[in-house]
Order: C-alpha cells, then structure tokens, then sequence
C-alpha cells in the first residue's frame, strides 16, 4: 500500500487479515493441518463495538452513505457467527476440533480507525507519532488457517475424492460444503450501488474549491515544517517512505506528525468532509428508491447475522 488512505479494497484486506484471512478459504482450497482451536474470544455486544472513528481529527465523524453498507461491526459478527456455524456443521461429521482463529473483536475498532479515519490521510496524532504512516499493530494478525487436507477440506468445501455420492461415512454433506450451507444461512452483504456512490462522492470532493484551497493551505504549511508536498494523498514511496518495512523510522514519523498538524491548523479534514457528506446527501436523494431497496436486502442479512450473535452470546 503506497498511500496514506483505506480504499475499499484494502480496507477489506485489512479486514480479512484481522480477522484471521485463512478463516474464510478460497474456492477449492485445502491445505495445511488445522491448529488447535484457540482460547475462547469473549462475547463483545453489538452496541459495544465501535461505528466511528474514537480519536484524532476524524473522532466520530459518519458519511450519509454509511446506514447504506455494511459496516465493520456488521463483519465482526457476520464473521464471528460463520465460524461457529462451521464448527457446528463439522462437528456433525466428527471434526470436533475444527480450528479457525476466533474473530478478534478489537478488530472493528483497527478497521474504522484505517477506513474513515484515514480517508483523507492520516489524522489521528496519537497513532502517527507511535507509527508514522504505518499501520497500528496494536492487535495482532491472527494466524493463516486452512482446513486440513482430506475429509476435513472435503467436508468443509462439499469437493474431494473422500465424498461418496455427495456424503462422508454415508451422512450427505450440504451442498457447498459446511462452508456453503453457512454462506447461504448468513450472505454476505451486498451493496453495490452504495458502494459505488461513496467512491464517485469522495473522488467528486477532492476536486471541490473549498477542498483545492485547504489542501493548498496544507501543502503551504507543510512546507514551512521542511515538506514539498502537493497533495495529503501522494505517493509516499516519493518521499522516501516505505510502507513495506517493517516499522516506521524517525524521518517518517516526523514527517506523518507534520502532515496530521497541518491538517490540524487548516481544517482541512472537516473541510473536505463537509464536501463529501453534502455529495453524498445529494447523490443519494438523486437515486433514493435503488438505495432503499438495496439497503432492505442489506439490513435484512445483518439483522439475521445479529439474532445468531445475541443468541450466543446468551449461551
């Protein structure tokens, strides 16, 4: 990743990654033996997990498209009640000890932090001075996983040479595997139309005058502290910053430090947010029926994710 803002894409794989990435194998994976199931995750409630950014220039700030996609804590429990799903399913066919890593709650905070928290670069003081540009690593990667080779993977994916007509030891195996038959209990969310508008409202707003003026005031006041930037989102790997090292080095903490100041004395965040929000109420008023529909089918498929998560959470 090369600039200092969470696109869709990555912000997805920031998720996949917090979330235990192998937890959710590709078509037709196998692979490695399973690791022991790790120690029970406690439950977190749904309104405990955080909707907003909780610090920086960015602290609680929301866009009118959010009620229209999935949101970060819609994943967590999605991703939390898919798991259990698939130890119950395998256990039914004698994987007692089927292992993906539990979801780490914690995530949720680290991916609304890294999405509208770092939408328009970096603004959180705090997070820049421990880590520069760099991603927080305050909640660890959780642990690649794939099914075990054989019965497991093929019970798990519905494929394999170990299935007789569709069943393993004469009990019919979901079509899809386990993995299917939880996908079609809880889909994944879909929004494509909201999706769509959100990427067109902020490429929209960072042309906007008021957003062109602040971010030259910025670039102004960057200079003074010893930076030639253009833009809060260039390339950084231009000024000697490599997101690919292990950690960030002095230079480019001073450097990130700077860039969140000057956004800090420019206003430039709240600028450019307010040019993005009044785009985004404009676009979605222009298109309200198709959004309507397609957050009805949004909402229907996390509230059905959320009664599985409170049901657990009671047990």
């Amino acid at each position: 990743m090369r600039r200092t803002f969470i696109t869709v894409g990555t912000a997805a794989a920031i998720a996949a990654v917090l979330t235990g990435c192998g937890t959710s194998p590709t078509e037709g994976s196998s692979g490695g033996a399973a690791p022991a199931d790790p120690p029970r995750v406690e439950a977190v409630a749904v309104t405990a997990l955080p909707t907003t950014p909780g610090s920086g220039l960015t602290k609680g700030l929301t866009l009118p498209v959010d009620p229209y996609i999935a949101q970060p804590a819609d994943g967590y429990v999605r991703q939390t009640v898919v798991q259990d799903q698939w130890r119950s399913c395998m256990a039914g066919y004698g994987f007692a000890d089927f292992g993906p890593p539990r979801t780490d709650p914690r995530s949720v905070a680290v991916q609304v932090d890294t999405g509208l928290g770092r939408r328009y670069g970096v603004s959180d003081l705090a997070s820049v001075t421990k880590y520069g540009y760099h991603l927080p690593t305050d909640v660890p990667e959780a642990p690649h996983w794939e099914p075990a080779p054989g019965a497991e993977t093929a019970v798990f994916t519905g494929e394999g040479d170990q299935l007789v007509n569709g069943a393993h030891q004469g009990r019919a195996v979901p079509e899809g595997g386990c993995r299917g038959e939880a996908r079609r209990m809880f889909p994944v969310p879909q929004s494509p139309h909201a999706e769509r508008l959100g990427l067109k409202s902020f490429e929209a707003s960072r042309e906007a005058p008021a957003v062109v003026a602040a971010v030259g005031r910025w670039a102004a006041c960057m200079k003074t502290e010893g930076y030639d930037r253009d833009h809060p989102l260039d390339d950084l790997e231009r000024y000697g910053i490599r997101l690919e090292s292990p950690r960030p080095d002095p230079k480019e903490i001073a450097h990130a430090v700077a860039d969140v100041t000057c956004k800090e004395r420019t206003g430039l965040i709240g600028i450019w947010h307010g040019e993005e929000t009044a785009r985004q109420r404009t676009a979605i008023q222009a298109d309200a029926d198709r959004l309507a529909a397609e957050k009805r089918t949004k909402d229907t498929g996390t509230a059905e994710a959320r009664r599985a998560y409170e049901t657990r959470a009671e047990r």
